[in-house]
């Protein structure tokens, strides 16, 4: 028997595509839904706009059996900017009562994150636990929360939602992956015969930090979907270790075959605006995929992650009490992002 018929809302995005192949996995009619799906997929899509409600009852009417919505979407925003409350908050409303309105529906799983707790802002406390106040930051997680909280009041269908912290998988089309920002920035930095110093400043090298391995949190997802005691209920989801970069960056450097560098406080956005052509050199070099440097990686993601100004680390209790027990070596998660990275001929093999 299928454990259900999931809707995978952001389906083409980092989050989504890892919850739709664990689902296929483990025997789930999936649909996905994206703005610009795939050409080359291997279960059903729907291109829609969430941000219109026609949009969604256009496109959604002729699907009657939804049991299950996994919401990873969230509306394009610049790095570093405000992402809109109002759009994001419509999106997954939208969705939901287009969706409840067919009568399968049992269970609704938005993937939120730690920036709930207002960890940006200075105001948490370690660990972050999920009873803990919110931030007094504007956040759509707020919105979404409140909404699936009251919506759901009386009816058949229950809500869950996970909080993840940086999220990793090994992908070579998402520019906003830290892992494939360090591997790029290694090969640049060793065409130049550089050490691989670390680019962010001496405060956010030894920072206590943590990750979400996508892939952990794609078997998170599914738990609170089928688990009738994760109903209603909000879960940090995170590997379960707290390195900082200054525990990880000497194996970076030994993975790399490079000497470790320093803290040098550089903005990676600046210093690698002249780059194109030491990258492209790289390229021809190794016999790599035709990439363009600009479009591989965001740089200023990469000044917001190398630059954190505090410790910050979620407590796992909540589900480990529940049963999920997942944990991930986040050393080990990167060195298997890497040679992925060097298997499709992305980054070199020295």
């Amino acid at each position: 028997m299928k454990p259900g018929f999931a809707l995978v809302a952001g389906g083409s995005g980092f989050i989504g595509r890892c919850i739709i192949d664990h689902l296929l996995s483990t025997g789930w009619d999936v649909i996905a839904l994206a703005r610009k799906p795939p050409a080359i997929t291997r279960n059903r899509w729907i291109s829609i706009d969430l941000t219109r409600l026609e949009d969604c009852r256009a496109k959604l009417a002729g699907i009657r059996n939804v049991s299950h919505l996994f919401y990873a979407a969230r509306f394009d925003h610049p790095e570093g900017m405000p992402e809109s409350v109002e759009i994001n908050d419509a999106m997954l409303r939208n969705l939901v009562t287009t969706v409840e309105s067919a009568g399968a529906l049992r269970h609704v799983h938005a993937v939120h994150g730690s920036k709930y707790y207002g960890y940006r802002a200075g105001e948490i406390v370690n660990p972050m636990r999920e009873d803990a106040p919110r931030g007094n930051t504007g956040n759509y997680y707020f919105a979404q929360q409140d909404f699936l909280h009251e919506h759901s009041a009386g009816k058949d269908w229950t809500y869950s939602t996970s909080r993840p912290h940086i999220f990793c998988d090994a992908v070579i089309d998402q520019p906003r992956s830290v892992g494939l920002l360090i591997a790029v920035f290694a090969a640049i930095q060793k065409e130049l015969g550089e050490p691989l110093d670390f680019p962010g400043n001496a405060l956010g090298y030894r920072v206590l930090s943590q990750f979400t391995d996508l892939k952990l949190l794609a078997r998170a997802a599914e738990w609170m979907a089928q688990d009738s005691r994760c109903a209603n209920q909000s879960f940090n989801v995170v590997n379960g270790d707290t390195p900082s970069w200054a525990d990880l960056w000497p194996g970076f450097a030994g993975f790399f075959g490079m000497r470790v560098g320093v803290p040098t406080d550089i903005n990676l956005a600046d210093y690698m605006a002249d780059k194109g052509k030491v990258w492209d050199a790289v390229v021809r070099k190794h016999g790599l995929r035709s990439t363009r440097l600009e479009e591989l990686v965001l740089w200023p993601y990469g000044d917001t992650q190398f630059r954190r100004q505090r410790d910050a680390y979620s407590s796992m209790d909540k589900a480990r009490a529940l049963g999920f027990h997942d944990r991930v070596n986040s050393a080990e998660m990167f060195a298997r992002h890497f040679d992925y990275f060097r298997a499709e001929k992305i980054i070199p093999t020295y």
